[in-house]
């Protein structure tokens, strides 16, 4: 264990002694100067090193409140190997944590990195997460990150030292997958949810592979729910015929993200999926928006643009161009709604409620 300066701890894990990793960092934690993010990591690492076969993990919240979930050391382990194995990962393999070790995707790098023995260098989670750091192997961020790197040449340049990089939490907006493609780091979109302990799927976002359609990884097994949902099945991690709200469709080469189930709109008997029509409207409306579906008397419901800012009539008119420009039938809005602010989860999953 190792801090070249006060925003990096460094946890080379092919080297790892036990004994003094516990004296080292009882010591480090007492420390009135340690950050908190320091002290979250080194109690992760504390916990699973102890005789305990659970950990405890927060969910995202996308659908509804954050809740605790208790997960089996074994089938963190498992799901690590998983990765390490897809991305070639070895011992001494330079890896990035630079996300909240509060969340599972951020317990995941730690793990993976105990298990194969990789090389982790721990970084503050900011919203443009960045350090001096020597060419890393492997790294995991979320949409928002990347996008807020990209806004600086040095943010560029960072990204472009990652030799591999997995992307989720969320859906990558279409401005962001075509920065990506600029990027010689190869890029990867994630699927998967706590539950399923991080990512049970792929996608390659840029150069050779890539595509829209997400690839199982070894081991997991996916169906079509009666309602149109993806089923997983994938025993070594403990997930038996667990039910998604993510509308699907399967082929030969994996399955296509149509939209999450409780974000349909049925308007007059028509199912409209937002966030596919979210995708032809990116890059175009300055502001932050979504669309949803509200109460129809005769309908049902109707299909609202949420626009994030106040009412003006120029404002609105703009946005009926753009609209009627981009989209076509049954996608075009009936209405345009205004609100002060849009929230967001905190792995960046817009929380659509009016």
């Amino acid at each position: 264990m190792k801090q070249s300066h006060l925003n990096l701890l460094r946890l080379n894990f092919s080297a790892f002694d036990l004994p003094w990793f516990l004296q080292y960092s009882d010591k480090l934690l007492q420390e009135a100067r340690i950050w908190q993010w320091k002290k979250e990591v080194l109690y992760f690492l504390t916990d699973w090193l102890s005789e305990g076969r659970n950990m405890q993990a927060t969910t995202s919240g996308s659908t509804g409140k954050p809740k605790k979930v208790a997960l089996r050391k074994q089938h963190m382990e498992a799901s690590a190997k998983a990765t390490l194995n897809f991305f070639g990962l070895k011992a001494g393999d330079k890896a990035l944590l630079c996300l909240p070790e509060k969340y599972i995707a951020g317990k995941m790098m730690i793990v993976r990195s105990l298990v194969g023995k990789l090389d982790l260098y721990c970084i503050e989670p900011t919203v443009a997460p960045m350090a001096e750091l020597p060419g890393i192997d492997f790294a995991a961020m979320t949409p928002a990150q990347v996008a807020a790197l990209f806004e600086t040449e040095k943010g560029t340049q960072f990204l472009n030292s990652i030799r591999q990089l997995i992307v989720g939490g969320s859906f990558i907006p279409r401005k962001l997958e075509q920065q990506l493609q600029k990027l010689k780091t190869a890029v990867w979109h994630t699927y998967g949810m706590t539950e399923t302990i991080t990512h049970i799927a792929l996608r390659k976002v840029n150069g050779t592979g890539a595509s829209e359609w997400f690839s199982p990884l070894a081991g997991i097994n996916i169906r079509l729910a009666d309602d149109g949902c993806l089923l997983i099945d994938a025993p070594h991690i403990g997930v038996l015929g667990m039910k998604t709200n993510d509308l699907v469709e399967i082929s030969e080469t994996g399955f296509r993200i149509l939209g999450r189930k409780d974000n349909v709109v049925i308007s007059g008997g028509i199912k409209l999926f937002p966030e596919e029509i979210e995708q032809k409207l990116e890059g175009k409306i300055d502001s932050r928006f979504f669309l949803t579906g509200i109460p129809d008397e005769k309908y049902g419901e109707r299909l609202a643009l949420v626009v994030e800012g106040k009412r003006q009539e120029e404002t609105e008119r703009k946005l009926q161009e753009i609209v009627q420009s981009r989209l076509s039938g049954y996608e075009i809005p009936k209405e345009i709604v205004f609100t002060d602010k849009i929230s967001f989860t905190n792995s960046g999953k817009i929380i659509r409620t009016l």
